[in-house]
């Protein structure tokens, strides 16, 4: 009993060291419970390491690209942007008035211009070469007929008067056949070109130059008669150079952008 005292004395005494002798043993207990835990963890990484590197897997299969090369081709040849007509994102529709005061609505392009503009006649434009009389036998007067001659001036017909083998401006009489006071056929040499043509008193010679023809503007109903090669007309607003005429049409060029335009020949014409 006496020795029981004892002990509780003491530890009152001491009791500091007591509680700081038990925490150093948790303390020291700890450190040895973490430091067997690092061990067995590093055992095991070093483990798993083999393991894998052991372990045998599938190859990476190859990545399917063909959508992502599409959008490429894509994005390197975009579509050709169209802001013309008929989008109105830059072109607002327009409304024109006619001559007779109503409003037409030019959504198009077409509704105005050398869309509506129609060829109602296209002539041939000729050179004729007529025996006119006999003036006495073995001499003649021609007529000569330039149609298409640039001045207006010199497509009236002019007469010449011919003997075998005398020049004109026009041609030569080179040779006559049949009766001098009535001949059958009267061969010429063009002096143009030398090309020999035969004229008899009911068949002159005849050969195209050329051609004129009558234009309609339909929206304002606008005739252009006999217009040629060189012609200038002007409708809606803008002037067209006529460069070629043609048995079934004619070519026009905006003189603004050079841009050209068909225009044939109305069906029944």
């Amino acid at each position: 009993m006496d020795q029981l005292k004892k002990l509780i004395q003491i530890c009152k005494l001491h009791y500091e060291k007591i509680i700081l002798s038990v925490v150093l043993l948790v303390l020291a207990l700890a450190v040895f419970i973490l430091w067997s835990a690092k061990n067995a963890e590093a055992e095991k990484n070093q483990k798993v390491v083999v393991e894998v590197g052991k372990k045998k897997v599938a190859g990476i299969s190859s990545v399917d690209l063909s959508a992502f090369n599409k959008v490429l081709e894509s994005a390197a040849n975009p579509p050709a942007l169209n802001f013309g007509l008929p989008h109105n994102l830059f072109n607002p529709v327009k409304w024109q008035r006619q001559p007779n005061g109503d409003l037409l609505k030019i959504q198009t392009g077409k509704e105005v211009g050398p869309d509506r503009m129609s060829a109602t006649k296209i002539t041939p434009l000729k050179l004729v070469i007529a025996l006119d009389r006999v003036a006495s036998p073995g001499s003649y007067y021609f007529g000569v007929t330039r149609e298409a001659a640039e001045k207006p001036v010199e497509r009236r017909k002019r007469q010449y008067f011919a003997k075998l083998d005398e020049k004109t401006p026009a041609f030569i009489l080179k040779e006559i056949k049949g009766d001098l006071e009535n001949p059958t056929e009267l061969v010429l040499e063009l002096v143009e070109n030398g090309e020999k043509v035969v004229v008899t008193k009911d068949k002159p010679y005849e050969r195209v130059d050329g051609y004129e023809a009558d234009l309609l503007y339909t929206i304002e109903n606008k005739p252009f008669n006999n217009v040629r090669v060189g012609s200038k007309i002007t409708f809606a607003g803008e002037t067209y150079n006529i460069v070629a005429i043609n048995p079934n049409e004619v070519v026009m060029s905006a003189q603004i952008n050079d841009k050209k335009h068909t225009v044939r020949l109305a069906a029944g014409q």
